[in-house]
């Protein structure tokens, strides 16, 4: 009786370590699927900033040659200007966030040397 007891007593802890190794599989797969769908979500949020920092720019260009010649005011020069470092700040911000998810996804995907 007693060594039916044992056996079963390590079908029961065998059982246990392949449902840990399934929970750690698992919990690999999720924290891969995760950083992979942040860094491209990153990504593209980093394309529609730049698009939007370069169209800051061009605005504040525009607005720059316009109050040269007369035919705008220093208030449109100076929102411009204004909206093209919040541009740059957004684009910055996005930027690191973007290396950070890539790093993420690197440390996740068993690829970060240190």
């Amino acid at each position: 009786m007693q060594k039916s007891a044992r056996v079963s007593q390590a079908k029961l802890n065998l059982k246990k370590v392949e449902n840990s190794i399934t929970l750690m599989k698992n919990g690999f797969e999720l924290e891969m699927e995760s950083a992979k769908t942040n860094y491209l979500n990153n990504t593209a949020s980093l394309a529609i900033v730049k698009k939007n920092r370069e169209l800051a720019l061009e605005i504040a260009r525009v607005s720059k040659v316009k109050y040269d010649n007369g035919i705008g005011s220093s208030l449109e020069v100076v929102d411009a200007e204004s909206s093209l470092r919040e541009a740059d700040a957004n684009y910055l911000n996005t930027l690191y966030e973007t290396i950070i998810a890539r790093i993420d996804l690197d440390k996740a995907s068993g690829n970060l040397n240190y």
